[in-house]
């Protein structure tokens, strides 16, 4: 009497495809690959089409000053050709919103009080010293069109030119991005 097969030799029996699991793995690969070829193709045309931004250059003038006169002020001197800001009317134009780092450092001929204004008059702030030499850094706000003036006052009461031996006004803009006039 023949007997009937198990359902284990059945299914060892039942006719497979050769290359039906290969052929899956090999049409999921290639799907994984078209995939991240289009992921790069997407970054790399999203990124190639943007501008880079344009920064305005930041603002900064190193001014000299070798003689101050009592009615005028310190004559202010430009040396420096790539400055981006302007000496005019013997003041800093300042045309950029932000902070500034501003420096003065002098070696005066007698003992002075020096001070620094801006927008009708408004006094910086400095410390009040009374000394032949003077070295200050401060940050102050400045806004556009203000105009930066140095004064030096002395106590004596000749009225002579006071002169200063190696005077230097040193102003950088601290945050550019900020509005600019033209």
């Amino acid at each position: 009497m023949e007997r009937a097969q198990s359902l284990d030799e059945n299914v060892g029996n039942v006719p497979r495809l050769k290359f039906g699991r290969n052929k899956l793995l090999l049409v999921a690969s290639v799907i994984q690959g078209l995939g991240l070829l289009l992921c790069f193709t997407y970054i790399f045309l999203n990124y190639a089409s943007q501008v880079p931004p344009h920064y305005l250059p930041i603002q900064n003038i190193g001014v000299k000053f070798t003689r101050c006169e009592n009615e005028k002020g310190c004559i202010l001197t430009s040396p420096n050709n790539y400055a981006t800001m302007k000496v005019q009317d013997n003041s800093i134009v300042i045309s950029c919103d932000g902070y500034y780092l501003i420096y003065l450092k002098g070696y005066f001929s007698q003992e002075v009080s020096p001070s620094l204004t801006y927008r009708m008059g408004r006094e910086l702030l400095l410390p009040r010293t009374k000394d032949k030499s003077i070295n200050i850094a401060t940050v102050v706000y400045l806004a556009f069109k203000d105009k930066v003036n140095l004064n030096v006052t002395t106590h004596n009461t000749s009225k002579d030119n006071i002169s200063v031996n190696e005077g230097e006004l040193i102003l950088i803009h601290q945050n550019p991005g900020g509005y600019c006039g033209p």
